[in-house]
């Protein structure tokens, strides 16, 4: 089987980097391990687009622009959602995984990418530098996939450690969440029904009916409506990238969730009707080992607003690290500015024909805890779709930087 470029990983970004590699013209494979599309925005039921907006304690303006926000844009009318605000002036959007699905769905098929669902990466082929080929297991049997270059958007820098180069790992990465929905919340004030959670939760610990961890639980901003909404609740140990750790995350979310609800349904006579409607498919990790790139975004890139002359996609939300506390620890930047990431964040040090985007960007574990959110994840696809279409149409990789910045960096001033 053979393309131009071949994408790896139909999340967020890696719906990006599919579109625009179609819109080049280029014939493009998109390659997803689950039976959907949509990645962790889906499966782990995140139920908020982060980074598409400044920081600011006025209204909702945004920072991202192109695909990142135009796709945006499309998801919330089908939600019917409008953008909402933490404290601190960040805003963000609500979003219905099931939107964000049927319409990724939709652009990906307008755009001509080749869908390959339930297909796995389990080798690659280097020669003289350059990946020749990915070897898949999908559904209906081996199969051996040729391109010109590829897009590692896995989220866990799995191409690259298959291709044998060097990552950018941890000994222990961010904690995790586990997201499910429920119905049956009491009609009250956004505000007020997430502090009488709080409360309530806490009075099961007080009780001891309850583990202490169980105070993890949070409602989702934005997401009640009629009665039901999205829970949160955050893993209490730090992912250490293992798959023992991964098991246990899977096991005690599930069990906990459903003995957190079965608790207030039978102890607080407004929660009589609670239930839990649906739960993630899995647990969402928020970062994991990362491709090393030509460039390394770092911390203080984030906090100086650091604006590169290769700059091909925008970050705009802060430092959010989560670890075993029960709140994460925000660093912030100037509101009302962004940063932008590097073109050399995105392409590989070691393959001249790998690009990445997404969490597995070239970056710090401070740093990919601000550029791991959607919206950025949104606007490193596109961009690193770009990239990728350029060096397959037989050029340098760099001469596609004043495109990307024209389409999704730039004001209409500059």
């Amino acid at each position: 089987m053979q393309c131009d470029i071949a994408v790896i990983g139909a999340g967020a970004a890696g719906i990006a980097a599919a579109i625009a590699v179609a819109e080049s013209g280029a014939n493009v494979v998109l390659v997803e391990r689950a039976g959907f599309v949509g990645g962790l925005a889906t499966s782990a039921m995140v139920g908020t687009i982060c980074g598409l907006f400044y920081r600011s304690s006025s209204a909702a303006r945004y920072a991202v622009r192109g695909f990142a926000r135009e796709f945006s844009e499309r998801v919330q009318e089908k939600s019917y959602t409008t953008p909402a605000v933490f404290s601190a002036g960040l805003h963000f959007l609500p979003y219905q995984p099931s939107a964000l699905h049927q319409q990724a769905v939709l652009q990906l098929q307008q755009a001509g990418v080749q869908l390959m669902l339930h297909s796995y990466v389990t080798a690659v082929d280097v020669c003289a530098g350059k990946i020749v080929a990915l070897h898949l297991q999908t559904a209906s049997g081996n199969v051996n996939l040729d391109a010109s270059a590829f897009i590692d958007c896995s989220g866990n820098a799995h191409i690259s450690m298959l291709a044998n180069v060097g990552r950018i790992e941890q000994a222990q990465y961010q904690s995790g969440a586990f997201v499910f929905q429920v119905c049956g919340l009491p009609p009250m004030e956004p505000r007020v029904l997430a502090l009488n959670m709080l409360r309530w939760i806490k009075r099961g610990i007080q009780r001891g009916d309850l583990e202490p961890q169980c105070e993890r639980l949070s409602i989702i901003p934005g997401t009640v409506k009629n009665g039901v909404g999205l829970l949160k609740l955050g893993m209490q140990e730090r992912f250490d990238g293992t798959v023992a750790c991964l098991t246990q995350y899977e096991i005690d979310a599930r069990s906990r969730s459903v003995e957190i609800v079965d608790y207030l349904r039978c102890h607080e006579p407004e929660l009589k009707d609670l239930i839990i409607s649906a739960m993630a498919t899995e647990v969402g990790v928020r970062t994991m080992s990362r491709s090393k790139g030509i460039l390394i975004l770092d911390e203080t890139d984030i906090l100086a607003c650091a604006k590169p002359g290769d700059g091909v996609a925008i970050g705009a939300w802060p430092i959010e690290l989560w670890g075993v506390e029960r709140a994460p620890e925000m660093i912030y930047f100037a509101e009302g500015d962004c940063y932008w990431i590097s073109a050399g964040m995105l392409v590989s040090k070691y393959l001249d024909n790998l690009f990445f985007a997404g969490r597995a960007i070239s970056a710090t574990e401070r740093a990919i805890a601000s550029a791991r959110v959607i919206g950025t994840c949104f606007s490193t696809g596109y961009a690193a779709g770009m990239l990728a279409a350029e060096y397959a149409h037989g050029g340098d990789w760099r001469q596609a930087i004043t495109k990307i910045q024209a389409k999704q960096v730039f004001t209409a001033e500059g």
